[in-house]
């Protein structure tokens, strides 16, 4: 189930973005963004897939404690005693009323069917905060940090994702970028205050995490962030630039290169929520494979986890630092694919110097 379960997030997340993007775009006047080809089909698909894949959830802890209740009751009692349970049926509910209403009002010049299908989906986000990890721990502020968390990444995903896929020309880019380097800012800016309220509320220290898988799969998606600024910088600034210089000049390709990094970070996501974010105590069972490559044995009753610097340290902050100078060199000749692999070299070195400068006590 793990597996099916990392798939089905990944595909919740897209489908959630898919909508966001495309209703917030659908707002935007046709001045302010390049002539796009908004799908009905995708978004029906994507309505109809958030229940679909937010139910692998609710089936894990099913199947479960199936064998000692049975498959009917078992399911019964997810659904009207579980957080998770009773979240998706709300998910559901909110998820058929977006069907039925993408199905009959669909429009790309009403207004009012974008403002109603935000808000739809802005229900549906909160039901998907409501079952997460932060949720069932802190009812209150977890839900509300998660909702937020998830809210800001989806526009900034979402509007990226539609735009990358279904942009038409490359009219009214510099228009687009006015505004969205703005929006870009702010879900940044969100999604970094809900993560610090997240965290705090997930594990029992930041560092410390690194131990378990949930924390790694932290760690290496907070690295992938930082290609992902570098990008967004070149498309908020370097690109505006070139485009006032050069109107023939095409930015979709580094559109897509921030959009993809995104939706790596999605994936990331996907997977380290799968694992339990906290644990009682290290040991050889619950410390991660990944950091147990750098560490080996873990003894038993560590209490804290710090930081040293040695000449494995320094040594792979060189060579982080020289795949960022190619990934500034790989853009300067906009060689986009190599680009997006420097960046990924950029990640694995930041995390190994990262991970042969922990201690432990």
């Amino acid at each position: 189930m793990s597996f099916l379960n990392i798939i089905s997030q990944v595909l919740l997340y897209f489908s959630v973005s898919v909508l966001v993007g495309s209703f917030i775009l659908l707002l935007v006047p046709n001045r302010y963004r390049p002539d796009i080809h908004f799908s009905k089909r995708l978004m029906l698909i994507s309505a109809i897939f958030i229940p679909v894949c937010a139910f692998f959830s609710v089936l894990d802890i099913v199947l479960y404690i199936a064998p000692r209740l049975g498959l009917m009751e078992s399911f019964t009692l997810v659904l009207t005693s579980y957080t998770v349970g009773v979240a998706w049926s709300f998910t559901l509910l909110a998820s058929i009323f977006l069907v039925l209403f993408i199905i009959f009002t669909y429009s790309t010049e009403k207004k009012s069917f974008a403002y109603i299908g935000t808000l739809l989906t802005l229900g549906i986000i909160l039901t998907v905060a409501w079952s997460s990890h932060a949720g069932a721990m802190q009812p209150s502020l977890g839900i509300i940090s998660d909702f937020i968390h998830l809210l800001a990444a989806s526009v900034w995903v979402g509007i990226l994702l539609i735009i990358a896929l279904f942009s038409k020309n490359n009219q009214n880019w510099l228009a687009f970028l006015d505004w969205f380097s703005l929006v870009a800012f702010g879900c940044l800016t969100a999604t970094f205050l809900s993560g610090i309220v997240m965290s705090d509320i997930l594990t029992d220290g930041y560092v410390k995490s690194w131990t378990i898988s949930y924390g790694q799969g932290l760690l290496v998606k907070h690295l992938f962030l930082l290609p992902v600024l570098f990008y967004a910088l070149i498309n908020g600034v370097i690109v505006k630039y070139k485009l006032r210089k050069d109107d023939r000049f095409n930015p979709l390709p580094w559109v897509r290169l921030e959009s993809l990094l995104l939706f790596i970070i999605f994936a990331i996501t996907a997977v380290y929520t799968q694992q339990a974010p906290q644990v009682s105590s290290l040991t050889n069972e619950t410390i991660s494979p990944l950091f147990r490559l750098f560490h080996g044995t873990i003894i038993d009753g560590v209490q804290s986890v710090g930081f040293a610097v040695n000449a494995y340290t320094v040594c792979f902050f060189f060579i982080a630092l020289l795949f960022l100078g190619l990934m500034i060199l790989t853009y300067k000749k906009a060689s986009h694919l190599a680009s997006f692999f420097f960046s990924c070299l950029f990640v694995l070195s930041a995390y190994i110097m990262l991970m042969v400068s922990v201690v432990l006590r």
